[in-house]
């Protein structure tokens, strides 16, 4: 018998998979309103005070954790396999994978710290 070695490819489709679908589905809607909305005047400026109030809440914290966090590995996915195949550099795989995957766990715990230490 041969001994079968696991890929961990399929963790990597299935945060790129939730990412691309959260970013898809939400990012235009932060966009619509805080990009467009919002300096138009067509939908009131919520002010500082009450910004911070909703940050404060926890469902508010977890739907950013959540959000941020999708949105970063599936970058690093996305990146990954464009810069090896745009490229044509699958040579240095181990490479491109340490380096994207690195930065999308840096960028997951800094989002962490910020969202759980910060009052």
């Amino acid at each position: 018998m041969t001994a079968h070695s696991r890929s961990h490819r399929p963790l990597a489709w299935l945060l790129f998979g939730t990412g691309g679908f959260l970013v898809a589905f939400f990012f235009p809607i932060h966009i619509l309103l805080s990009g467009l909305l919002q300096p138009l005047g067509l939908i009131p400026d919520p002010g500082q005070a009450s910004l911070l109030a909703l940050l404060r809440n926890p469902l508010t914290r977890l739907y950013l954790a959540v959000l941020l966090i999708c949105a970063f590995w599936h970058a690093a996915y996305r990146l990954r396999d464009t810069i090896c195949d745009a490229l044509a550099v699958r040579q240095i795989d181990l490479l491109i994978v340490s380096l994207c995957y690195g930065a999308a766990t840096v960028a997951t715990v800094a989002t962490l710290v910020l969202l759980i230490c910060v009052p």
